[in-house]
């Protein structure tokens, strides 16, 4: 690894660091530069905005959570609810275990969800799905984050509630009848 992606690698860390203890409204990224030991400046040549280094973050979590899915997955699972409710466990495990980073990180990237989709579209390719949840896709994406929202709306945010509320969701929404 260069020392210019070494350097970017420790912005990226440094601010992920600060946006989980202190929130992203509250993170400055004077704060993450010192975090990370490099200049002010040197946090502009490497992300052009905050907002870019959230972003850039959010998609390292995300593959990593995906590996993390991808490797607990249960081979014996048949039931494509049961293989949906695999992965949502282990997102919203991340999500619920920091509520507060979650919930910035929702409000900035929700409207940007555009940003996201190859993200999702390498993680549906690389898992063997019917030609029913492809169709329905769209609509179970809906479910996933409006739970997700919803859930984490709340004063006291409950995984296994939410967890709950979706598989009933996802059990309307692919059941055989």
């Amino acid at each position: 690894m260069s020392k210019r992606e070494q350097t970017r690698e420790r912005i990226l860390s440094a601010a992920w660091h600060l946006f989980e203890t202190q929130g992203y409204q509250e993170t400055s990224t004077r704060q993450i530069a010192r975090q990370a030991g490099v200049a002010d400046g040197t946090v502009f040549s490497h992300f052009e905005t905050k907002l870019a280094i959230l972003r850039e973050g959010m998609l390292s979590q995300l593959t990593r959570l995906s590996e993390q899915s991808r490797l607990g997955l249960d081979s014996t699972v048949n039931n494509q609810i049961e293989l949906g409710m695999q992965f949502a466990n282990t997102y919203y495990r991340y999500y619920f275990a920091n509520v507060n980073l979650s919930r910035a990180l929702l409000k900035e990237v929700i409207w940007d969800m555009n940003y996201y989709h190859s993200f999702n579209q390498d993680l549906f390719d690389a898992t063997d799905l019917s030609t029913t949840i492809v169709k329905k896709m769209p609509l179970i994406l809906d479910c996933y984050f409006m739970t997700l929202i919803t859930h984490l709306s709340h004063d006291e945010p409950k995984l296994d509630a939410a967890l709950n509320d979706l598989e009933s969701k996802y059990r309307l929404l692919l059941s055989d009848d």
